[in-house]
């Protein structure tokens, strides 16, 4: 039922009943004026009027047609029909000008009204003409909607497509080891392991100690997070390789992921995640020696000029 409803709202709407007056009244007012011109100014026989009379019922029933009957489908006989239609038109209307024209100068009119009142005539039926092609088109077009509207909503409702389901990621193909070094078996995917637990660091606090001050004593360093220790050195150097790899991407603030890192080496998408794991490992050691050595520079830097002499 809401489908039908949205289908009726956009369905082209009918030319109105006074569009279809005017563009009538108009159509006949022109005709009917070329008519009675013509058969007025033609002779006093019957021939004679009615050849005078012919033209404009001519135009008529070429417009009746062109408003009624559905265009032809082929291109050919479609420019014929239009072809026939202008030349009866273009006859109506050059024997229209020559008696009006003439009619005018005998009821006393001068030459320049006489020379373009016809062309108000011939003007009017040719815009009313066109007018009734038009909303002819136009009622054609909403009748067709509506008749496929209504086909539509007769038809029962279309089961869903199923979707197929999406291919299967492809296998990367490994990479070549570098030159120089020899190539690796392939090892089975390592078991991940466990998320160190990152401890928190105590602040240090500069203390001053009591006179004679004793010597100063590096703080002990926390043990860096276990690293698994590669099996061979060919193992131990690819690696590293991957660890260097991985801060150098981190370094220019595009840190590869671990399924990257594995296809760049060949290797799984786990064992870049571990691999990224250690260089995470490394790098948190190294700014925790960092922070050990700045702190025990500022301790020293606290300690006041000649304290402990005797």
């Amino acid at each position: 039922m809401v489908h039908v409803e949205k289908v009726d709202a956009e369905l082209p709407e009918r030319p109105s009943k006074g569009a279809w007056m005017v563009a009538w009244s108009a159509f006949a007012a022109g005709i009917g004026a070329s008519l009675a011109a013509n058969i007025a100014h033609a002779g006093d026989e019957i021939g004679e009027k009615f050849v005078a009379g012919w033209l404009p019922l001519a135009l008529l029933l070429c417009s009746e047609v062109m408003m009624r009957v559905p265009a032809p489908r082929h291109p050919l006989v479609r420019a014929a029909q239009i072809l026939g239609t202008v030349i009866v038109a273009g006859v109506a209307a050059v024997a229209s000008y020559r008696h009006m024209k003439a009619l005018a100068l005998e009821y006393g009119e001068d030459s320049l009204t006489a020379s373009t009142l016809p062309l108000s005539v011939d003007g009017l039926a040719l815009v009313a003409s066109i007018g009734l092609v038009v909303l002819a088109h136009q009622r054609r077009t909403a009748i067709a909607a509506e008749r496929a509207a209504d086909l539509a909503a007769a038809l029962p409702p279309q089961a869903p497509v199923p979707v197929p389901p999406a291919a299967a990621d492809p296998v990367p193909e490994p990479l070549p080891v570098p030159a120089g070094l020899p190539v690796p078996l392939p090892e089975p995917d390592p078991e991940p392991l466990p998320e160190p637990a990152r401890v928190p660091l105590p602040r240090m606090e500069p203390v001053v100690p009591p006179e004679p001050w004793p010597q100063q004593q590096a703080l002990p360093l926390p043990p860096p997070d276990p690293v698994p220790v590669p099996q061979d050195a060919a193992t131990d150097a690819l690696w590293a390789a991957a660890r260097k790899a991985w801060k150098d991407s981190a370094a220019a603030g595009e840190p590869l992921t671990g399924r990257a890192l594995g296809e760049r080496f060949g290797r799984s998408e786990r064992w870049g995640r571990d691999r990224i794991r250690e260089a995470r490992a490394e790098l948190e050691a190294e700014e925790t020696a960092g922070d050990v050595a700045g702190e025990t520079d500022q301790q020293d830097a606290l300690v006041p000029a000649g304290a402990g002499a005797a």
